[in-house]
């Protein structure tokens, strides 16, 4: 380019700034008086004179001049080739014959998906949906820049309108190979930029579960509350301290932090655990509703827009049905028309905490505990199964923590002669009476016998499972009838479980599972490890 044309172009391309000079005051205009005995004479003409127009004018303002150096700068950092191609795109859609906004956004975002950039300008962009098409040509050029980096490990600097048009891409697996590393990603930028951008992180997360539905992968729960909501829905599946933690993620009450939980804490957990059960037999049965509803809310089916709020172009649909992504949460799509079924969306804080607080206050009065505290209010009959629990719980604890001796045969035959001897030393033998000899020494001197067969119930294994559940255990393991439990009123279910939670913590697994005809029958894999506990 001639370089006296390249000048004056960059000449007509400056733009001045006007700053107006202060007027200088003006004297107002001197008035004659009117004299009083003078005819007043003719009016003059006082309308101004037409004069021609020149071609300078003057004006009272000034022009500064803007630095050229952003203008220089600008001529010579041409707009990538790349950039102009894209916005040559048209989004047609050849499948509906229409152009649209999404259409046209996937098409400009596959193109420029590999697109690397490195421009240096700071350039501030706040569009609240961006799009390549509404984005100037500088904020095209500062968002690819910062995508670039940030795929490339950093963590750069930031804006909701780059962070927006970035998840936007990955909703469309645009740059990535596959959904599950769009879901990855949209997790990274929340973990990376969620607390500097809170309302970012929110839209992001009402896009996850859509994410999942809609391309049939695993849904990954990154939300504290969610996650603590499974736990008490699934509480079998998880640990007393874990269904403790998540009630506490609800709760005003903070029963982990308490100084009762605090000085037995696996052992208040547990309590917590079969409390939580007993309420749920409780609500079952007394009052027929659930008590997981109660505390969490119940379900709720409404109309759901998928990605609402994204720029997201529909290529493929998901089938007709519906699709489950966790157990509080239930997609059902039917003609292209979705509906999201919820569970436990309401969970309610202050019936969590007063539950919280009544099992601590009446832990304290079972266990005299020197600091007492106020209970709370809850529904009829609540408490009475709270206490009821409690005491069933440090029952079994203090049998479970007596201690257990075992005596064998000999040392049992031991004890009872060092008895009989000392029962015979301390009589006092009676002087009127005539001695009988033969007796006497039947009594000092027994007469030596096979010794007694040991009792059975003395050689029955320091297991801690009732006396019911180890004689159906032994059972089981010999082949022997367990017809006697039954006679006696044994229910053969309760047994099963009983045997089942005990022996848990030692085997790892259940070791009794029921038949077709609804018989126990021990588990073939686990006889081996029965028996070393028998042999233990």
């Amino acid at each position: 380019m001639d370089m006296r044309k390249l000048i004056r172009e960059l000449f007509q391309s400056i733009v001045f700034e006007e700053q107006r000079i202060p007027q200088q005051p003006t004297k107002p205009p001197q008035t004659r008086s009117k004299p009083a005995s003078r005819s007043t004479p003719a009016k003059r003409n006082t309308s101004p004179r037409k004069t021609r127009s020149s071609a300078v004018t003057s004006s009272q303002q000034v022009y500064g001049e803007q630095s050229l150096a952003d203008l220089l700068r600008q001529s010579f950092s041409p707009v990538p080739h790349r950039i102009f191609e894209m916005r040559a795109r048209t989004g047609y859609d050849h499948r509906s014959g229409q152009r649209s906004l999404e259409s046209l956004f996937y098409e400009q975002g596959v193109f420029m998906a590999d697109f690397t950039d490195d421009f240096s300008e700071n350039v501030s962009c706040a569009r609240v949906m961006p799009t390549y098409a509404m984005l100037s040509d500088r904020e095209l050029r500062a968002y690819f820049t910062w995508r670039t980096q940030y795929r490339a490990g950093r963590k750069p600097a930031a804006q909701s309108s780059f962070l927006l048009l970035y998840a936007y891409e990955l909703l469309n697996l645009i740059g990535v190979p596959a959904a599950e590393d769009a879901y990855s990603a949209l997790l990274g930028i929340i973990a990376d930029y969620g607390e500097s951008f809170p309302l970012i992180e929110k839209q992001i997360r009402r896009w996850l579960p859509d994410l999942a539905v809609w391309y049939g992968i695993p849904y990954r729960c990154g939300d504290q509350k969610e996650a603590a909501c499974m736990t008490v829905v699934r509480h079998s599946g998880h640990s007393a301290q874990e269904l403790l933690t998540s009630l506490d993620t609800f709760s005003k009450y903070k029963l982990g932090k308490s100084k009762c939980f605090l000085a037995q804490p696996d052992e208040t957990a547990e309590m917590l655990r079969a409390v939580y059960g007993a309420l749920l037999i409780h609500y079952a049965e007394e009052k027929h509703i659930s008590f997981s509803a109660y505390l969490l809310g119940g379900q709720r089916r409404q109309q759901h827009q998928m990605f609402d709020g994204a720029v997201f172009f529909r290529r493929k649909f998901p089938r007709d049905g519906a699709h489950r992504i966790s157990p509080l949460c239930v997609y059902h799509c039917a003609g292209g028309r979705w509906a999201k079924e919820t569970f436990a969306s309401e969970p309610h804080a202050d019936r969590i905490t007063a539950l919280l607080r009544t099992f601590d206050s009446i832990l304290r009065e079972e266990i005299k505990y020197r600091n007492k505290l106020k209970p709370a209010d809850l529904p009829a009959g609540d408490a009475d199964v709270i206490r009821s629990t409690i005491r069933k719980c440090l029952t079994e604890q203090a049998k479970a923590n007596a201690p257990v001796i075992t005596l064998d045969a000999a040392e049992l035959e031991e004890i009872r002669r060092a008895a009989a001897h000392t029962t015979d030393m301390l009589t006092v033998p009676d002087t009127d009476a005539e001695p009988e000899i033969p007796a006497a020494a039947a009594v000092i001197a027994p007469v030596q016998t096979d010794p007694p067969e040991p009792d059975p119930a003395e050689n029955m294994p320091q297991l801690p499972l009732s006396k019911a559940a180890s004689a159906l255990l032994l059972c089981l393991l010999t082949g022997e009838s367990y017809q006697p439990l039954l006679d006696a009123g044994q229910m053969l279910s309760v047994l099963t479980d009983e045997i089942n939670e005990t022996l848990y913590d030692k085997i790892g697994d259940s070791v009794i599972e029921t038949d077709a005809d609804g018989r126990p029958v021990l588990i073939e894999d686990y006889i081996e490890d029965v028996k070393g506990l028998f042999e233990t």
